[in-house]
C-alpha cells in the first residue's frame, strides 16, 4: 500500500483573520477554570458587599442570614451563567468583546435575582447588600474572565494542533484547503488510494493492527492529535480504528467532501441500522426564534422609541435647519426572503448625492453635509428604522440590508450571499460591531463572513450583547 506524504503549517498570522469569526468552544479544562474563577468572584464579591455595607451604614448584618443570601446569589449566577452557554463558549473575539459579553450577562441576570429576592425577603440580607455585590460583581467577573480570554490566546498560539489527513489525493486537497481557517494548525497529508482494500485484508479488530499500517505508523511519528479521513471506512473496521486511537490519545474525524458548513445544522441520526447524517434548519430561522425575536423586538423599539422621541426631533428640526429638504431619506433595501422594503432615514447627504447614480459610500464622503456627519457620528441617522421594526421589515440585530444593485453584484461572486436573507435584516449587528460602518467593494467577503456568523450562532444573549457593544462603541470608540 504506497503512502504518498506532505507536510503542510498555517502560520498565525497567515490564519487569523477578522473575515472569520469563530466561536471559541472551551475545552473541559478551560470550562473548569473559570467556573471556578466565577465562584471565587461571587463569593469575594457577595462577601466585600456586605462589608462595605455595614461599613457605610454602620449596621450589623446576621453572619447566618448572610451566608443562605450569598449562597443563593451564586447558585443564580452559576444558574444563568449555564443558561447562557458562558461555560461552554466564548463569542468574543477580543479581551474587550470578553468585558462587553460578561457586562451583557451580568446585566441579564439582575432582574431575576432582584425579583426573587424582593418576593421572598426572607432569603435576602438587604437590597443594599445585594446591588452592592452585583455592582462589585460586574467589575470582578469581567475581569476576571478578560484575563482568561487573554490566557487562552497565548495558550492557543503557544499549542500547535497537528492534524493528518487520509484518504484519496484528490479529496486531500479540498480538506487542506478548508483547513486554512483553523489557527496554529500543522497538516500532515497521507495520501492513501487502496484504504479499505488494505484493510479488508487484515484482522481490524485489533488496535495492534493498525499500529502495522503505514499511513498510522506515519501519523504516530509526526505526532498528529487528530486523523481526519476523506472517506468513511468500511464500518467494520472503525471499531478497531477507535481502539488504536484511544491507546495513541487520538481524535478519529470523517471529512465528507461534500459536507461543508452552510446555513444548516447537522445531527447524526439512525433509521434501524443505517446512520443518518441529518441537515436541519438553523435555529435562527426556525418558527419559535422568529416568534420570541418578534416580540422582543416591538418591546424594545417601542420603548426605544419613547425615550429618543425628542432626540429624534432635534434631529429633525436641525435637518430642516440646514437645507430645507426632506427630513427623511427612503431607500429600497433588500430584506428576509428576498423581498426588498423602503429602509427608513434621516437624510444626512445633499439633496444630488445620487445624481451620478448609486455607489458605495466613503469615508469622508463630501457628499455628506454638516449635519449628516453629526448624526453619522453618533448613528443617529438610523433612529428612523425603529418604525421598519415596528412594521415586521428589519429587527433590531441582524445582517445590515443592501441596496438591490449590490445584492445582484454581490451573489454573482459569494455563493452563500443570499444566507443573509434567512433572518430579518437588522439596526446593527455581528458586522458592524467587529468590523465597521464603511465597508469598499474588496471587504464584502469579510463582511459576509461576520454575518454567517451571526446567523449560525444566533441567541438572545448574543443579540443583547451586540447592543451593548453597540451602544459602547458608538458613545465612546467609533461610528458603528
Amino acid at each position: 500500500m504506497a503512502v504518498t506524504v506532505v507536510a503542510e503549517q498555517f502560520a498565525p498570522s497567515a490564519v487569523i483573520s477578522v473575515g472569520h469569526p469563530r466561536a471559541s468552544r472551551f475545552s473541559r479544562t478551560w470550562t473548569i477554570i473559570i467556573a471556578a474563577g466565577d465562584l471565587v468572584m461571587f463569593l469575594l464579591s457577595a462577601w466585600l458587599g456586605t462589608r462595605l455595607v455595614e461599613a457605610i451604614t454602620r449596621v450589623h448584618v446576621n453572619a447566618e442570614h448572610v451566608a443562605l443570601s450569598a449562597a443563593i446569589y451564586v447558585a443564580l449566577w452559576f444558574w444563568i451563567f449555564k443558561r447562557l452557554g458562558l461555560y461552554e463558549r466564548s463569542f468574543a473575539m477580543s479581551m474587550r468583546d470578553e468585558i462587553y459579553a460578561t457586562v451583557a450577562a451580568m446585566s441579564l441576570g439582575m432582574a431575576p435575582q432582584l425579583i426573587l429576592f424582593t418576593l421572598i425577603p426572607s432569603i435576602s440580607s438587604s437590597r443594599l447588600v445585594l446591588l452592592t455585590s452585583l455592582g462589585i460583581s460586574i467589575a470582578a467577573v469581567t475581569t476576571m474572565r478578560a484575563v482568561a480570554h487573554r490566557a487562552r490566546d497565548v495558550e492557543a498560539l503557544a499549542r500547535d494542533r497537528r492534524v493528518a489527513l487520509v484518504g484519496a489525493y484528490e479529496r486531500l486537497r479540498a480538506a487542506r484547503e478548508e483547513l486554512r481557517a483553523v489557527p496554529n494548525t500543522r497538516v500532515l497529508s497521507l495520501a492513501v488510494d487502496d484504504l479499505d482494500i488494505a484493510m479488508a485484508t487484515q484482522d481490524t479488530t485489533r488496535a495492534s493492527t493498525f499500529e502495522r499500517m503505514p499511513w498510522f505508523v506515519k501519523a504516530l511519528r509526526w505526532e498528529c492529535d487528530t486523523l481526519i479521513f476523506t472517506e468513511i471506512p468500511d464500518p467494520r473496521h472503525i471499531p478497531g480504528l477507535l481502539a488504536a486511537a484511544r491507546k495513541w490519545n487520538l481524535q478519529v474525524a470523517f471529512a465528507a467532501p461534500r459536507l461543508r458548513t452552510y446555513a444548516y445544522q447537522l445531527g447524526i441520526d439512525a433509521l434501524g441500522h443505517q446512520a443518518l447524517i441529518v441537515p436541519r434548519q438553523l435555529r435562527a430561522a426556525s418558527p419559535a426564534a422568529r416568534l420570541v425575536k418578534r416580540a422582543v423586538d416591538l418591546v424594545i423599539a417601542t420603548v426605544a422609541l419613547v425615550l429618543t422621541a425628542p432626540l429624534m426631533l432635534a434631529c429633525a428640526l436641525a435637518i430642516t435647519l440646514e437645507d430645507g429638504g426632506p427630513i427623511l431619506y427612503r431607500q429600497t433595501r433588500v430584506g428576509r426572503g428576498g423581498v426588498p422594503f423602503e429602509i427608513l432615514k434621516f437624510r444626512s447627504m445633499r439633496l444630488d448625492a445620487e445624481s451620478a447614480g448609486a455607489r458605495f459610500a466613503i469615508r469622508g464622503d463630501s457628499r455628506v453635509t454638516r449635519v449628516g456627519r453629526i448624526l453619522r457620528r453618533f448613528s443617529l441617522d438610523e433612529l428612523p428604522q425603529l418604525f421598519n421594526v415596528l412594521r415586521g421589515e428589519m429587527s433590531i440585530v441582524g445582517p445590515r440590508p443592501e441596496r438591490p444593485i449590490f445584492v445582484e453584484a454581490f451573489r454573482a461572486y459569494h455563493p452563500r450571499y443570499d444566507e443573509r436573507h434567512l433572518v430579518l435584516p437588522g439596526i446593527t449587528g455581528w458586522a458592524q460591531v467587529n468590523f465597521k460602518r464603511i465597508v469598499a467593494a474588496d471587504e464584502v467577503e469579510e463582511k459576509l463572513a461576520h454575518d454567517l456568523f451571526y446567523i449560525e450562532n444566533w441567541g438572545l444573549f448574543l443579540d443583547f450583547m451586540i447592543v451593548v457593544k453597540t451602544a459602547v462603541e458608538v458613545l465612546f470608540h467609533r461610528s458603528i
